[in-house]
């Protein structure tokens, strides 16, 4: 009697520590009886500790984790490497309704007992991974956001590029409707010309209509196989009316045999259209003679670089390190929120955006990508 009243008393400390705990505890012996199940897993799981007391933790997995657990075990218990005993990640759960829920779990074998005894301690992600999604889905937002801020101020250079084939296809028209009136024997060959050269110009402004609706698209991130150089190329016809009216030259240079990227399209370009675009601004404020931005794709070891640099005045000290901050502008009607987006994009395709001073003395912005697939 008196030592099963010792055996309560040395009890009554894991009692309240299993109590008091935030976390979910569960305590199973070698073969995964549950021994312990603390109010937060009860809480947690939707069990009271009397319904799980005895049977296996395999109860609150689904598969296939339910039926991985006894061989992790008996692979632990022989010597074998760990698959999650000692180390921490993230699993599945399985709640008494048959909901899963996303867990971290951590589980420690308590030593000097005997028999071996595993804590297993639990934190539900599920209210983090809500959140986590919310962040993305508000991310998503912004960028389209940004890009349609964007956009709107190359209005001016896009209105020009619809407006040339269109031009081109008013005249070719015109032409094609007095020569259908002539008796020339040469008149079938050039109306046969003049109908090639509408439907060309017709598919030109159809390529650039195109290539906006693409970049004006909304939706989450999407990765497939791209042709970076082809995907560089599309964004700078985007510029051509803005160059040639701000005076500015556009030099482009292309490592040889790149090779397939797989990545976001309108989200890298998005990046790519932000990076000239400042370029030209600041060359275009700070008044800069014969002004330059150089394009340049290059593989670095396991990654492709894509740097965009200016002969401009380049970014002062004091503001470098703040760049990628969000609502950080020098511009007079900026919003700040550009290079932030730009730097997330680059960050959840693995890769990074930075800064440094151009050899020219100007400004060099590198987008990194990893060659290697990121899901």
């Amino acid at each position: 009697m008196e030592q099963q009243e010792n055996s309560t008393d040395q009890n009554e400390p894991l009692d309240a520590i299993l109590d008091a705990a935030v976390d979910a505890m569960v305590i199973s012996d070698e073969q995964g009886r549950i021994l312990r199940f603390n109010r937060a897993a009860q809480g947690l799981f939707g069990y009271t500790e009397e319904d799980m007391a005895g049977r296996n933790v395999t109860a609150l997995m689904p598969e296939p984790d339910r039926g991985r657990h006894a061989q992790y075990m008996s692979r632990y218990l022989s010597g074998g490497t760990p698959a999650i005993i000692g180390l921490g990640r993230e699993v599945t759960g399985l709640h008494a309704s048959g909901k899963t829920m996303p867990m971290h779990l951590s589980v420690g074998e308590i030593r000097g007992s005997g028999e071996a005894r595993f804590v297993a301690i639990i934190r539900d992600l599920s209210e983090a991974k809500a959140t986590e999604k919310e962040v993305r889905e508000l991310e998503t937002h912004l960028a389209h956001a940004d890009r349609l801020v964007v956009l709107g101020e190359l209005t001016a250079g896009i209105a020009h590029e619809i407006n040339q084939p269109l031009t081109a296809i008013a005249a070719f028209a015109d032409a094609g409707a007095r020569l259908i009136g002539s008796r020339h024997p040469e008149a079938q060959e050039e109306l046969e010309a003049i109908c090639r050269r509408v439907s060309e110009q017709a598919r030109r402004a159809g390529d650039v209509v195109s290539r906006l609706r693409r970049l004006a698209r909304k939706g989450a991130i999407a990765k497939s196989a791209h042709d970076i150089e082809e995907l560089v190329g599309n964004v700078l016809l985007l510029f051509g009316h803005e160059l040639k009216s701000s005076g500015v030259d556009l030099v482009t240079e292309f490592e040889p045999n790149l090779p397939l990227m797989h990545l976001d399209e309108i989200q890298i370009q998005q990046v790519i259209v932000n990076l000239i675009k400042n370029s030209i601004d600041s060359l275009n404020a700070a008044g800069s003679t014969q002004p330059r931005v150089k394009v340049r794709v290059q593989i670095s070891g396991s990654q492709v670089d894509i740097l965009v640099s200016d002969n401009g005045p380049g970014v002062p000290g004091e503001q470098r390190t703040h760049l990628f901050e969000p609502f950080y502008t020098t511009k007079p009607h900026g919003v700040g929120l550009g290079l932030s987006i730009c730097k997330n994009i680059a960050v959840a395709h693995g890769g990074n955006l930075s800064y440094e001073p151009s050899q020219s003395g100007g400004a060099l912005f590198r987008l990194s990508l990893p060659l290697a697939y990121i899901g």
